[in-house]
């Protein structure tokens, strides 16, 4: 099972808010060499960062640039730059956007080596982003620090050697929607399974029947079906007939969007419904339909302002880096992403000051020494570069015409307040 799940998870992302625009800079920087970059000169300390800012992933690195500066002048500015090599440095970090394609996000990552002389590479958003530039950064020989994406997926196309990735993994998400599952009283355990016939789709509906047959839980599988179809309505008589009192799959937006119209006037509606991918954000809830047709689905969630962690550079508490968010992009609330993108940097600092080099070989020294505490909760490395961050449970609930991700469990983050009981569909 571990095996499968390392190969879901890597596909397993939702898209969904408004992207922002790449920014790109140069600056100083040493060359590369093949048994890592050596120390670099100046009196900056280049840093990538590679992240989706155009293409379907967009959403995922809205306000990525925004964070990740503010976090950067807290050390530039606050700190007076970072002690590296014997003299006090200055971060220069230098973005480019890997247009939502993992042959986009390795080219990216190269170019930033090979041109812009990276000492040390950042990256997140999907494991589209985050395993090419990895592989480009192994190649090269450049420390990368990634984070927000599945474990096990990345974790998968290793072994690494300069690469260290901080996300959630496939475990924690299955277990987020358990803890919505075993919430449903008098459940009758039944799984109607939504998965469309591709990799994707083939790879979670095994895992989810593994995980299921674990815990107790009966699936129902009606097939798979293409992506784009317009009609549902075999697989919803099928999971109908069940009465199955849950649903679970993995859909992108569109695809849920029709089959959750349908699934509405079909007479029949779940107690719960849990798909990946199709419902991690504001945005994609409100594709769903108008007038709050998502009303009631359940996601995993990766961090809230309401998480009990603090930043390492600052002291500021999860809301306060919540209110930078919102202060910085516009936006109404802040989404996981916040958190994770912010984590980046301090994860960044973390390791670079404990390396006080630029050299590769201190960078993945320092790197494997990980253990602070950070926005995101605590960072520490295993044997596999991965530090696992854990996951609670949201349910989305439209009313006075807007969105509001409540939290119905916290199994995995005791001390995040849960904001509300859960609301079964009807």
């Amino acid at each position: 099972m571990k095996k499968r799940l390392a190969r879901l998870l890597a596909l397993v992302c939702a898209t969904a808010m408004v992207a922002s625009l790449a920014a790109c800079g140069s600056g100083d920087g040493g060359g590369n060499a093949a048994g890592g970059k050596e120390a670099s000169d100046g009196d900056t300390i280049v840093v990538g960062c590679v992240i989706p800012l155009t293409g379907s992933l967009a959403a995922f690195g809205h306000g990525g640039q925004e964070m990740r500066n503010y976090a950067i002048d807290q050390i530039n500015n606050d700190k007076g730059g970072i002690e590296i090599d014997g003299t006090t440095k200055k971060i220069e970090i230098v973005y480019a956007d890997s247009e939502s394609d993992p042959t986009k996000a390795s080219e990216a990552a190269t170019k930033l080596i090979e041109s812009n002389g990276v000492d040390v590479m950042i990256t997140s958003h999907t494991n589209d982003t985050t395993i090419p530039v990895a592989a480009a950064c192994e190649r090269a020989g450049v420390p990368c620090l990634s984070v927000d994406t599945p474990d096990d997926a990345w974790a998968a196309e290793g072994p690494y050697e300069y690469c260290f990735h901080a996300g959630f993994n496939t475990e924690n998400e299955l277990n987020s929607f358990k803890d919505a599952w075993d919430m449903v009283p008098d459940n009758n355990k039944k799984i109607g399974l939504m998965y469309a016939n591709d990799v994707e789709g083939q790879e979670l509906s095994g895992a989810i029947k593994e995980f299921a047959a674990a815990n107790g839980y009966t699936v129902v599988d009606p097939g798979a079906y293409t992506s784009g179809a317009t009609d549902y309505t075999s697989i919803i008589n099928t999971i109908k007939a069940e009465n199955c009192d849950i649903v679970c799959g993995v859909m992108v937006t569109p695809d849920f969007a029709t089959f959750y119209s349908q699934l509405k006037s079909s007479g029949y509606m779940p107690k719960v419904c849990t798909v990946a991918k199709a419902t991690l954000f504001a945005a994609d809830v409100d594709a769903v339909g108008a007038n709050g047709v998502g009303d009631g689905v359940v996601s995993e969630v990766w961090w809230t302002p309401n998480h009990p962690f603090s930043s390492s550079l600052s002291g500021q508490t999860s809301a306060e880096i919540g209110d930078v968010w919102m202060e910085l992009t516009g936006d109404t609330y802040a989404p996981a992403t916040a958190g994770y993108d912010y984590a980046n940097i301090e994860i960044l600092y973390n390791v670079l000051s404990r390396a006080g080099t630029s050299s590769a070989a201190d960078i993945v020294a320092a790197a494997a020494a990980t253990d602070f505490d950070s926005v995101i909760g605590h960072i520490s490395y295993n044997e596999e570069h991965v530090s696992i961050q854990p996951l609670i449970t949201g349910q989305w609930i439209y009313e006075n015409g807007g969105w509001t991700q409540e939290i119905i469990a916290n199994t995995q983050v005791p001390d995040a307040p849960v904001t509300a009981e859960i609301k079964l569909l009807k």
